[in-house]
């Protein structure tokens, strides 16, 4: 059921199919939830009327004489039931808690899976990002979707009590015989009385509705300003306590600036709570004092009848409270459907997010097993837009790789470098034109096969609040030796070896475990990890893209140089503006605004005087001597 924002905003998304399919939802995340909220509620229905009824009957059989034994065992009945029904529905109170947090954790991991499987393309959109955020956050709102359950039930439960009230109260309406004519009387025994007393019911619950809908929408405009104004005055709370950005913000004096703006945003959220209270408070006036108006007229219409004899003095309590309740139950029933028609509203966000289909082509076919790596690579006239931007970042490259060669891709930034490995990864497919492998459209292999394939570094590679050994390994499970190995291989072996644990030692200072301090360490360190890590995974083509940016030219040079030795059997590609990597490869291509305009070998590429890429060999040639 897809909706969208508009129909959100404006109610009108469809009541019942809302309701199934978000129950639906809660039963999929934690099915023992619904029974037992169902058993809680049921009793919190049946024990009014335990006592309401036999309460009353205890009262007549003490006023009319009857038998202590019969008196004692109705008394015995309505204890006895009524500490059953406690206990169990103390049990189910306890379990209730449990079971609203698991839905609330469970669904947080049902988004973050979502997220996370999603293609990439579709995850990279500010849409998805939005949807992703609504979903998380709405779906906490009203008490999340825990509370609607208990919402639901309740419904259900109120709707039961008011057939069950209406039940109670039937003998009201009819009258006794009385000796002598009474004009009191005879108005309190006419259909008159009934229809007033009806009719100031039919008010009272009316005003009552209308209260409830006032202060639903003056909690929803609170909420929303509270979602908008909470979003900038995190922002900048973050920034204050993220010591990444700590440095920037003491040289700079910009603490004031940054307090500033979000107490801004604070004192709004403060203002519209303020007046949010100030008109819950008007409002619930209006609907307290017509209640009150009510009960006392219920007071009243009961004496009276009571006085004249209408009904006798059990029946008194039990009419009181059965007409109170009816009125309280059926105006929880208007409150409730227009809480849970607001929730729906909430809720479709999550619903949105796991409507998102992929739309990347899931192909079958596996990739062929070869001992010797013998994989050709071949783009085929291809050219890429990025989604929601027609300038085209690559335009009709056509070009082939051999594995077991050593190519590099050079270039100044902006060129189409990045986005041309983004492709042969399958991170976005061509809007025109194919890749090939084999001679087989890669659309066509399944996804997973073919991505084991490459082993890649990034430009903006990441490294975790992980330790050593599961940063290298991507994984908490990992043979010690094989990243001991990939560590050395990428120079950073020593490094680790000084840390308190070694490769155990936990990285970075956020989102440690235990309280443990975890090991900053500079960009250069982490860009040897980040290779360590493209070492350890040990597939037949690696790809560096710019990943030693953080590095002097030199450095540069003696990381390219000692990859190359650690890749001599594998397919490489090396992706810079700087040329490092170049003198070690069979080929290089030259990108320059989305197309190839060169391609060749080093020597032949400096020969050619008149080409980009013997204008970047000389500005940069000093570093490579």
């Amino acid at each position: 059921m897809k909706r969208t924002n508009k129909e959100a905003r404006t109610n009108k998304l469809p009541f019942f199919k809302c309701y199934k399919r978000n129950m639906g939802n809660i039963y999929h995340l934690c099915p023992w939830y619904i029974p037992c909220a169902a058993l809680y509620t049921l009793i919190n229905c049946l024990m009014p009327f335990l006592h309401m009824i036999l309460g009353a009957q205890i009262v007549d059989m003490l006023v009319g004489g009857a038998d202590k034994e019969e008196v004692l065992t109705v008394a015995a009945v309505m204890v006895g039931g009524g500490m059953v029904l406690e206990l169990i529905r103390s049990a189910m109170g306890d379990l209730l808690p449990v079971f609203w947090q698991l839905v609330s954790q469970r669904k947080n991991r049902e988004i973050e899976y979502k997220a996370m499987n999603l293609d990439y393309d579709i995850l990279e959109r500010n849409s998805t990002q939005e949807m992703i955020a609504q979903a998380d956050g709405n779906t906490e709102n009203m008490g999340g979707m825990g509370g609607y359950l208990m919402k639901t039930l309740d419904l259900s439960g109120a709707v039961l009590s008011c057939v069950g009230a209406v039940s109670a109260m039937s003998g009201l309406f009819t009258s006794v015989p009385y000796d002598g004519e009474s004009a009191v009387y005879a108005f309190f025994a006419s259909p008159l009385s009934y229809a007033l007393l009806l009719g100031l019911l039919a008010v009272s619950i009316y005003i009552g509705s209308k209260c409830d809908a006032k202060e639903g929408k003056i909690r929803y405009n609170c909420n929303q300003t509270e979602v908008r104004q909470g979003r900038i005055y995190w922002f900048f709370f973050n920034l204050t306590t993220d010591y990444s950005m700590g440095k920037d913000i003491r040289i700079f004096k910009m603490s004031d600036m940054i307090l500033k703006k979000g107490m801004k945003a604070r004192d709004d959220i403060e203002r519209v709570q303020k007046q949010a209270i100030r008109d819950g408070m008007r409002v619930g006036v209006y609907a307290q004092t017509m209640h009150s108006i009510f009960v006392a007229a219920v007071y009243a219409y009961v004496g009276v009848k009571a006085v004249y004899g209408m009904i006798t003095i059990g029946d008194v309590a039990k009419y009181i409270s059965a007409i109170t309740l009816l009125q309280n139950q059926i105006g929880k029933v208007f409150s409730l459907i227009v809480s849970i028609n607001s929730q729906n509203i909430y809720l479709e966000s999550y619903n949105e997010l796991m409507d998102v289909r992929n739309e990347k082509y899931e192909g079958t076919i596996p990739v062929e097993k070869r001992l010797d790596n013998e994989y050709e690579l071949e783009f085929r006239n291809v050219s890429f837009h990025y989604p929601n931007n027609d300038r085209m970042i690559l335009k009709d490259v056509s070009f082939r790789l051999k594995l077991g060669q050593k190519l590099a891709i050079v270039g100044a930034n902006g060129a189409g470098k990045t986005t041309f490995i983004k492709l042969l990864c399958r991170l976005y497919d061509p809007v025109e034109g194919e890749i090939l492998l084999n001679g087989i459209n890669i659309r066509k292999y399944d996804y997973n096969e073919y991505i084991r394939l490459f082993s890649i570094v990034f430009q903006d590679y990441r490294i975790f609040s992980f330790s050593v050994a599961e940063n290298v390994a991507a994984g908490s499970e990992y043979d010690r030796e094989r990243v001991i190995r990939s560590l050395k291989d990428a120079g950073i072996y020593e490094r680790v070896q000084n840390m308190k644990s070694g490769i155990d030692s936990k990285l970075l200072k956020d989102q440690q475990e235990d309280g443990e301090e975890g090991i900053e360490i500079s960009g250069g360190e982490k860009q040897k990890i980040a290779l360590a890590r493209a070492l350890y995974r040990d597939a037949p083509l690696v790809i560096l893209d710019e990943p030693t940016s953080a590095l002097d030219p030199i450095a540069e040079q003696d990381i390219y140089k000692r990859f190359n030795d650690m890749v001599a059997e594998k397919t490489a590609v090396f992706i810079s503006h700087r040329m490092s990597s170049c003198r070690f490869c069979d080929e290089i291509v030259v990108f320059d605004k989305g197309r190839i305009v060169q391609n060749g070998t080093h020597d032949e590429l400096v020969a050619d005087k008149g080409g980009i890429y013997h204008r970047m060999w000389e500005a940069q040639a000093q570093y490579y001597e």
